[in-house]
């Protein structure tokens, strides 16, 4: 049985993820690699994670998309000044300047400025947009469930949850016991606001384990989940 390893919320920590994955000595002939969304934003190299990525599922990862996976497409395909306004304020800046250079801004955060962004963005990483906007939206395996943020806790059948269930939800799903067969590891809430001692360690609780070690905020780290033969191991890159 191929070891499964989980890793989510990168947000642009390029070097993180290298040297996690040299860590874990990830193999893609021997391991199941499982990346919860969350490429992107805030970090300062989203271009290189995202290519990174893309080139890690080529050879068999399986890639899930997050939250700010949806803001930065939505911020690309539309005109919409909410989706702009949401990305904008949740590290996309950081993103754009991945793409553009941090030089780019000559006169100011003008929707001028912005819209070129956009258009060089989409004019030469297409590829990049279309990978963010085809990812699939949770992966289920060995009676786990790979979800970035969670599910509705309470319903006859999880997938009858929303898309924003699956993207956005905190509390309602990390507070609340459900009673679903499966054991569903998720990104999305860092494990800090879990964990009694604050530690941005893997979060363990009832079927349901929380590995977004806060990875760019300051003293954060990237996590890898292992699940090896019904065990669990953690790896980590501060």
């Amino acid at each position: 049985m191929k070891r499964i390893l989980a890793i989510s919320d990168i947000h642009g920590e390029y070097d993180k993820l290298i040297k996690l994955l040299d860590k874990v000595e990830y193999n893609n002939k021997e391991d199941q690699l499982i990346i919860i969304g969350d490429y992107a934003d805030r970090g300062q190299k989203s271009k290189e994670v995202v290519e990174k990525c893309i080139e890690l599922q080529k050879l068999g990862a399986i890639t899930l998309v997050g939250n700010h996976d949806r803001m930065f497409t939505s911020w690309i395909t539309t005109d919409s000044i909410h989706n702009e306004q949401m990305f904008v304020q949740n590290g996309g800046v950081q993103t754009i300047e991945s793409y553009m250079g941090r030089d780019w801004i000559q006169d100011g955060l003008t929707y001028e400025n912005y819209q070129i962004a956009k258009e060089f963005i989409k004019n030469n990483y297409s590829h990049h947009i279309e990978f963010l906007r085809q990812n699939d939206i949770y992966h289920e395996l060995d009676n786990y469930v790979f979800v970035h943020a969670g599910v509705k806790p309470y319903l006859l059948d999880w997938k009858r949850s929303t898309e924003n269930d699956y993207l956005w939800i905190r509390d309602e799903f990390i507070l609340n016991p459900h009673e679903y067969e499966e054991t569903f590891v998720f990104g999305h809430t860092p494990a800090q606001f879990m964990n009694e001692d604050h530690s941005n360690n893997i979060w363990f609780g009832y079927k349901k384990i929380g590995i977004d070690g806060g990875a760019c905020f300051k003293g954060g780290q990237l996590n890898c989940l292992e699940i090896k033969n019904g065990t669990y191991r953690q790896f980590s890159v501060q």
